[in-house]
């Protein structure tokens, strides 16, 4: 059967002939960065946040070290990229610098504006990473990860949250891009 990923899904709904030739043609190669590996640290330690707040207390995950959760992630997962790839450099000491810099930036305003996003009362967390695995029409399978899942226990609705991070923010135009923001 065949597979099909979001990513994936959303390069075909933006240009068929770039997804055949990268999925199809196998003409491009994913190689590591710097915004690959910030990304996957400050999905670590959002997610751990989210999940000592919703299965302890919101005390509790704000007494999280988040500075130095971030440092520790971000270190952690550029020594198993380096490994990884034979240790070739991907990033410089400044680029490191800054994005943990900015990723500071990001768990601030996180803690400020998290109650405005993440709610305990009447909310419980189902998962995070969780896996889906669907099956679409013409025998395609839609795989994945959804970074967080809650239940809205007064609606019984779920909220399926995709966590983006940007060390620049986001424009007018990236805010109204569909495939960012669905």
């Amino acid at each position: 059967m065949r597979r099909i990923s979001y990513s994936q899904y959303s390069q075909w709904s933006n240009c068929p002939y770039k997804w055949k030739l990268n999925y199809i043609d196998k003409l491009s190669e994913f190689t590591d960065s710097i915004h690959t590996m910030f990304g996957t640290s400050m999905h670590e330690v959002l997610q751990t946040y989210l999940t000592v707040m919703y299965n302890d207390t919101i005390k509790m995950a704000d007494a999280l070290p988040l500075d130095d959760m971030l440092l520790h992630r971000m270190k952690y997962n550029y020594t198993s990229i380096m490994k990884r790839n034979g240790g070739e450099e991907f990033c410089t000491q400044a680029d490191m610098e800054e994005f943990y810099k900015h990723g500071l930036l990001i768990l601030e305003w996180f803690k400020k504006k998290r109650a405005m996003y993440f709610s305990k009362k009447g909310y419980e967390l189902i998962g995070i990473e969780v896996p889906i695995n669907y099956n679409l029409k013409d025998k395609v399978k839609f795989i994945g990860y959804i970074d967080v899942v809650i239940h809205d226990t007064v609606r019984d609705r779920y909220k399926i949250i995709d966590i983006k991070t940007s060390t620049m923010g986001w424009n007018k135009y990236q805010k109204a891009d569909k495939n960012k923001t669905d």
